[in-house]
């Protein structure tokens, strides 16, 4: 059964990082982060744990409240964004590209606005229309602690990366297969 507070604790990373790109105006970073957590959050409440584009999209489409994106669309971007560093659409869609910004200097923010078939994008408002929508996946699955999607990102959680102060220390058969490794190189 899931636990009350345990997936918000969970995400207090994302949140915490966020934050700070935010703050930095590391919009680059933000924009990688913003675009993995319907992944992580459609893995966690999947039977095997995993992740597959019709579960983001899936997810996408059920807890994003705007027309301007589809799931399939924010997949579209995942993609090409995470595995390609690119912003161009090569599919047959709404949009032949899209254009990420950050607000300007005077604070004025672009987002959502379609240029022809190139849709503007504001980073910020990208991220906390995806906070948004994890606040309301986690108190959707709170809520429901028994159904299968909470009990299956409660089994989930434990597979999710921890972030920690403390240094891990190699193990020893590893550092044993570096140095071979590294002997034969020399």
């Amino acid at each position: 059964m899931l636990n009350k507070g345990v997936l918000s604790s969970a995400f207090s990373v994302y949140w915490e990082d966020a934050e700070r790109c935010l703050q930095a105006k590391a919009y680059w970073c933000l924009l990688h982060v913003t675009a993995c957590l319907p992944d992580v959050c459609a893995a966690l409440q999947s039977r095997t744990g995993k992740a597959t584009a019709v579960s983001y999209q899936k997810w996408c489409d059920k807890y994003f409240n705007h027309n301007a994106l589809t799931g399939l669309e924010r997949y579209e971007i995942r993609c090409k964004l995470l595995h390609q560093g690119r912003a161009r659409s090569v599919k047959k869609g709404r949009y032949t590209g899209f254009a990420f910004g950050q607000p300007d200097a005077s604070g004025k923010v672009d987002h959502l606005r379609v240029d022809g078939r190139t849709l503007h994008v504001d980073v910020g408002e990208l991220y906390r229309e995806t906070h948004k929508a994890v606040r309301e996946w986690i108190k959707e699955l709170e809520s429901n602690p028994t159904s299968a999607k909470a009990n299956y990102a409660a089994n989930n959680l434990r597979f999710l990366v921890h972030v920690s102060n403390q240094s891990v220390p190699f193990a020893i058969a590893e550092r044993t297969q570096v140095v071979k490794v590294m002997k034969k190189t020399s």
